[in-house]
């Protein structure tokens, strides 16, 4: 499909994570935007802050303020608890959403992202559905993978703003309804975690079996040399899993796998292979607290295997072959 240029949309972000301040610098940058990015955060400093690294931002503040000034109001905040609560006061303060345009990129339930889309719309406004796939540092890349789903008009508003601008790919679920995307991002939320496990457990494995990791790693990086295999594999062998900047925090994991896995009873898909995944995220809080990174499944893969939780790396003291 070909995407129409920008047509002076006023665009509003709610959410400035780590995930957040990356896409909102790559809209400020690359967006093409007509009108100066609004910006808005439960803790106003954080906003602030990141707005006058921007320059050229509006920093709105409440939520209600944020809604009022644009025309589509794109949120990616830390958990569904977090997206109740930001439509529940804008929905309390009787804001006019007629013709708005709300894209929410958070990890949420699929049902309540239908719930939410039917609120919306039943309010005059416009939902679509936009989990992402990628840390951080993809995010800050532009080479996120966006999951839109809802009308097919209501994704072609935000489409101008995906490709190029925050992402490489989009899995277009037009015309499905919203919570298709957020059951689709569990789906990868499993890919990822069966993906972390797998390259935890081949380090350990040629750790313990005298091949070595660093002949592990020549062999990860002809087979796996992108994401996410690459990036987990740096971390794990870097020391960064336990001395970096978390890419995900262990506690939002282990609430995010007990979503998954509940979902996957409950269809009676059997899933021993992402269990024992978050087991090991069991095991990484208990060693290093709930603020650790999920990475840090390594340093649980190990300790398993009778090797100390941390390599290390990071202090240059790896006995890793």
């Amino acid at each position: 499909m070909t995407v129409a240029p920008n047509t002076g949309s006023r665009m509003a972000f709610i959410g400035l994570g780590e995930m957040g301040k990356a896409m909102t610098r790559n809209l400020h940058r690359d967006g093409n935007l007509t009108s100066p990015l609004t910006l808005w955060n439960r803790t106003k400093s954080t906003a602030d802050a990141h707005s006058a690294d921007l320059g050229d931002c509006k920093v709105a503040e409440t939520v209600q303020e944020a809604v009022e000034s644009a025309d589509i109001i794109w949120s990616c905040l830390q958990d569904q608890s977090a997206v109740e609560q930001v439509f529940d006061s804008i929905f309390a303060a009787d804001v006019n959403i007629t013709g708005k345009l709300f894209v929410d990129s958070s990890t949420i339930a699929p049902e309540w992202s239908n719930a939410t889309a039917k609120r919306v719309i039943e309010a005059g406004g416009e939902f679509v559905s936009m989990p992402v796939m990628g840390e951080p540092v993809v995010a800050a890349a532009k080479k996120l993978i966006c999951i839109p789903s809802g009308k097919p008009e209501s994704v072609d508003r935000i489409r101008p703003y995906l490709e190029g601008v925050v992402c490489r790919a989009i899995v277009d679920l037009s015309g499905e309804e919203p919570g298709t995307s957020s059951l689709l991002k569990l789906m990868g939320n499993f890919l990822i975690m069966t993906t972390m496990e797998t390259v935890a457990e081949v380090n350990v494995f040629a750790d313990k079996s005298g091949i070595g990791t660093k002949n592990m790693n020549k062999l990860m990086g002809a087979m796996f040399p992108n994401p996410p295999h690459a990036i987990y594999n740096h971390r794990m062998l870097t020391g960064e899993y336990y001395e970096g900047t978390p890419i995900v925090e262990v506690y939002k994991a282990l609430a995010l796998t007990g979503q998954v896995l509940d979902m996957a009873k409950s269809c009676g898909a059997s899933v021993p292979i992402y269990e024992v995944a978050r087991e090991h995220l069991k095991l990484v809080q208990e060693h290093e607290g709930s603020k650790a990174d999920i990475t840090g499944i390594y340093g649980a893969v190990r300790v398993k295997s009778g090797l100390p939780y941390r390599n290390g790396a990071a202090e240059g003291s790896s006995n890793e072959k």
